[in-house]
Parts: C-alpha cells; structure tokens; sequence
C-alpha cells in the first residue's frame, strides 16, 4: 500500500532535525517508506495531496499537529476510500492525537503499523467539509432540526463538535462515529456589581446531539473559528451528513 508521509511546514526548523531522523529510521525500520513532500511557500497542502493521488497514493499521513490534519481531512473529503494516518509532532495543537489514541512522536509509528482504521464522521459548515470543531461567542438563535428555535439572550461560547472535547471529564468528548454533531453552549457569566462579591460555580454548558443546526446572530454577525484555520460568518448551518473519512487510530483512542 503506497504511503505518503505530509510534513507540515513548521518542521523545517532545526529543533526538529533529530526527531526527523529518528522517524525516518523507524518508519523504515517498520516496512512502511514512501514519498514525502513537504508545505513550503511555493507546495500548497491540496497540490501536495493531487499529486500523491495521481501517483496511486492509497494512505496519506499527516506529519504535523491538528491544523495540518484537519486540512487534510477537508481535501480528502472527497476522496473516501483514501485512509488518512497521523504522526503527531510538537507540543502544541494536539487534541487530535489524544482523542485518536495516537501518542505524539515516534511512537506514532506503531499506531501506524498496527493499522486500525475506523470510519470518522465529516459533517458539513455552510457546504463545506470540517472534522474537528467550529467555535464563536456572542448572541446567537439556533434552529435546530428544522424543527424547533433555542435562542440566548446574553452572550454565550458556542462549540459545534465532530471530533473534539469541550470540557475536562470523560464525558466532555464527542462521539465522531454517531452521526450526530454536539452543539455546546456555555453562558459568559453576566457583569454585575453583585457577581463581583457572589461565589458561584462555573457555568454549565448545555449540550445538544443534532444532525442538522443552523446558528443565526442577534444583532452583529458572528465569526466562526473552523478547526482551528477557517473563519467564516453566520449565519452557518451544520449538517451531519453522513459523509466519512478512513482514519488509522490508536488502540487507546476515547471513542468506539
């Protein structure tokens, strides 16, 4: 099976040269050599991609952090019988490898080798492919299911979650094999003299398991925050499609 391996850009600096050595050993070491190419300037992530897909490229894998992989993910959203693996390297945008199961650094490798591949949901943001999560903050009123409206009346967190947590306890982690998206909602709490002096606990979120949400300003449009590298303004509506990516996952991974 012809492998790909897609360095992120940020790992031409020279703080990573002995961690790439070490992974070039082992994934020889492990049987598993193919092309690389890497993000410059002048090598997009979707030339890089068409390119390994016209040489027969049947696994792609990310070398990078969330941003990387998630802008994978959107381009291979059409091209679902590609399986999309992951070596997580650096210390910063990782919640992917740790939902996946997936350790950072060379022990990636493994995971890799070992091969599980489940199916991951890919829902959609006004048409467009996302896996991980879309974030704002404002004033919002949400129809959702076609059915009913929820609307907030002070200013609020949103988080519309595939593949992502949104809080600290095991249960604060989506399900991207249900079919469903959460669309969390966490009250900013309100200004006010009496807040200053008040000990209250945090805000509960309220979580919604939808197949269809569309999120509508009050007053001002809202920027919505794509898996960490698109922006876009409401209104915005997320479908669970039922459209899927192949991904290689961890043994450890926290959902089934």
């Amino acid at each position: 099976m012809p492998y790909f391996y897609l360095y992120d850009s940020y790992l031409q600096d020279r703080s990573y040269s002995n961690q790439l050595i070490r992974l070039e050993t082992t994934i020889t070491d492990l049987g598993l050599q193919g092309k690389v190419g890497r993000l410059t300037l002048l090598k997009s992530i979707r030339d890089l991609i068409e390119n390994a897909l016209r040489d027969n490229t049947d696994t792609i894998v990310v070398v990078g952090n969330d941003i990387t992989f998630s802008q994978t993910a959107e381009i291979l959203a059409l091209h679902p019988k590609i399986t999309l693996g992951f070596i997580p390297l650096g210390p910063t945008n990782q919640t992917l490898a740790y939902l996946l199961g997936i350790p950072l650094g060379i022990l990636a490798c493994h995971t890799l080798s070992s091969r599980i591949v489940e199916k991951i949901n890919l829902p959609k943001i006004n048409n467009q492919s996302f896996i991980k999560s879309a974030e704002a903050q404002g004033v919002a009123t949400f129809n959702c299911e076609n059915h009913y409206q929820l609307s907030v009346s002070y200013p609020h967190y949103y988080k519309i979650c595939n593949l992502d947590v949104w809080g600290e306890s095991d249960q604060a982690i989506s399900n991207p094999k249900d079919g469903l998206v959460e669309v969390v909602l966490t009250p900013h709490k309100p200004k006010s003299w009496w807040n200053k002096f008040k000990k209250t606990p945090a805000s509960s979120p309220t979580v919604l398991p939808l197949k269809n949400v569309r999120l509508d300003a009050v007053g001002d449009s809202l920027s919505l925050l794509i898996d960490g590298h698109r922006v876009i303004k409401t209104p915005a509506t997320v479908v669970a499609t039922g459209d899927y990516l192949r991904v290689i996952v961890g043994r450890d991974r926290k959902f089934k």
